[in-house]
């Protein structure tokens, strides 16, 4: 399955796998790394412009959509089930090295969501960087202009399993936000956070 797709991607490293049954429709626009495993069922819809670093891996049943960019450097996972949307042309997800996605996780990029070193994303998390208009009165919801403001998440951060991160928050080095936390403001290093909306409810000390 691998080298059907090597010659159509804009860049392919060594070692890639590509299992079947695997749909994308713009491969030219991704530069995959080496050893890069792309699941079975994988589906990219749009003309997202997508790097994946090496040894970077999307298991089984991951949906990629939207004309923005995604970003990976390497030794990041997906894992099955996980929802990236990249929003328009402007909107881009990146995350860093080493960061990992547990399944049925979504990740809504139209206003940018960025991620560090080492992060721990729980599975049925939800990180969006957009929302519907709640202010409008003169049309439903659902039609009006989204609102959008970047999600920013430091190095070595922990997102409990069915945790939300609304637009606009930075997420600072070594957090924990509890399982069905919703983070709503800005944290604070090294900090532990639940609730809902969360907040600030023990630190992180060192072992002595």
């Amino acid at each position: 399955m691998t080298d059907r797709w090597h010659d159509r991607f804009a860049s392919c490293g060594t070692g890639v796998v590509i299992e079947p049954d695997v749909q994308i429709e713009h491969p030219e626009l991704f530069h995959v790394g080496d050893r890069v495993r792309l699941g079975r069922g994988f589906y990219s819809q749009g003309a997202t412009r997508v790097t994946i670093g090496p040894d970077s891996a999307f298991y089984p049943h991951c949906f990629l959509q939207g004309s923005g960019r995604l970003e990976l450097a390497a030794e990041v996972d997906f894992y099955p089930g996980s929802y990236l949307s990249v929003g328009g042309e402007h909107g881009v997800i990146s995350v860093g090295r080493k960061s990992h996605f547990a399944a049925g996780g979504a990740i809504y990029g139209g206003g940018g969501v960025s991620l560090g070193t080492y992060c721990n994303i729980a599975a049925h998390v939800v990180i969006t960087s957009v929302q519907h208009d709640p202010r409008r009165h003169d049309q439903p919801m659902a039609l009006a202009p989204s609102t959008a403001a970047p999600v920013t998440i430091a190095d070595d951060v922990w997102l409990g399993a069915n945790a939300t991160v609304v637009q606009g928050v930075t997420i600072a080095e070594g957090c924990i936000l509890g399982a069905n936390g919703v983070l709503t403001r800005d944290t604070e290093p090294f900090g532990i956070y639940a609730g809902v909306p969360a907040r600030r409810i023990s630190d992180r000390r060192p072992a002595s």
